[in-house]
């Protein structure tokens, strides 16, 4: 299309608008005044909105408790991308929302039909209309929460940070309930063990059995010296006692050796069931809270503004489109006729 042609339908467009310039104008005040009164009937939202970075995901038990210190991790560093995203996922997890659906009745509030079928998926609409978590460019996450009570707003935006430290350690907790009873198990055999090999030891002590090594290598000594001196009685004596080494000795050092094995081993037996104790009764926050959320009073929804504006422009456009396919219909019609007259002559 030329731009003479261009301009001749830009004039026959200003021309037809002209023309229809009192429907126009009627139906376009018409929807201003309509989106008016809308604007006002539509509940205001008010919206809070908290800030937070994410922590570090480690165990707390290598954070704390390991005594390698090269191995430890500072537990005050913000977390990277990937613990924003595991925070995000749990800032959307279905848990949240129920909690805070629990805590705020939001069902009443946000008026979500009870005692239905499709009460958890009306919720979830709902959730996604009036609550957002956002990541930021500073690896930050932002809490949007709108709400028809301006303090309500705030306190779930706040609720919802503190929910996400609750269901990080229910995650956490379960595995570490289940890692602390098979650590429990191990030490508790552990000790058992040792305690039954100490008891046999003093049994063996208390027949005579002291230090297997030092014993015979004393006893056989006093017995060279006895036989020697041909004194019958020592030699009785001494020949008992060696018995007792010979029938109890080897099993002495068996257990000594075990024991000493055993012993070596308890530093990471308790190390391993210290670590298991504390992941399970312990835990750090999942976040660094940069911004609470606060009561702000200004309205965040309606934009009655927008609403006008956009509400007026729509009637206008959908008005004009209207007519002017109405005057294509009539030009259609007004030509089947003249070309019917034509033929008929």
């Amino acid at each position: 299309m030329t731009p003479i042609n261009l301009n001749k339908e830009t004039i026959k467009l200003l021309a037809k608008i002209y023309k229809w310039r009192k429907p126009l104008i009627i139906v376009t005040l018409s929807a201003a005044v309509l989106s008016v009164i809308a604007s006002f009937i539509i509940s205001p939202q008010y919206k809070a909105t908290a800030i937070i970075f994410p922590s570090r995901t480690f165990s707390v038990a290598k954070l704390l408790v390991e005594q390698n210190a090269g191995n430890q991790e500072d537990y005050m560093e913000l977390g990277d991308e990937d613990d924003a995203e595991k925070l995000l996922q749990i800032l959307n997890s279905v848990e949240i929302r129920e909690m805070a659906a629990k805590q705020y009745d939001l069902y009443t509030a946000w008026k979500i039909p009870r005692d239905n079928d499709l009460t958890a998926h009306y919720l979830n609409l709902k959730w996604n209309e009036m609550v957002s978590f956002k990541r930021t460019d500073y690896v930050s996450i932002r809490i949007d929460v709108y709400d028809y009570q301006s303090d309500r707003a705030a306190k779930i935006a706040n609720s919802i940070v503190d929910y996400a430290d609750s269901v990080k350690h229910r995650m956490t907790r379960e595995v570490a309930k289940q890692a602390f009873a098979i650590v429990e198990e191990e030490y508790n055999n552990y000790l058992k063990n040792v305690a039954e090999m100490e008891d046999s030891v003093q049994v063996l002590r208390e027949l005579g059995v002291l230090d297997y090594k030092s014993e015979m290598k004393a006893y056989s000594k006093e017995m060279a010296k006895a036989v020697a001196n041909g004194d019958e009685r020592a030699k009785s004596q001494l020949k008992g006692k060696l018995d007792t080494l010979e029938k109890y000795g080897m099993a002495f050092v068996d257990l000594t050796e075990k024991l000493k094995k055993y012993r070596f081993k308890y530093p990471v037996i308790k190390g391993k069931y210290d670590e298991a104790f504390v992941n399970l009764n312990k835990h750090l926050p999942s976040k660094f809270v940069v911004d609470k959320a606060q009561r702000n009073e200004k309205k965040a929804k309606p934009v009655r503004a927008l609403i006008v504006i956009i509400s007026t422009f729509s009637a206008f456009l959908l008005a004009l489109l209207f007519l002017l396919f109405a005057d294509k219909l009539v030009a259609i019609k007004n030509e089947v006729v003249s070309q019917s007259k034509d033929e008929n002559l």
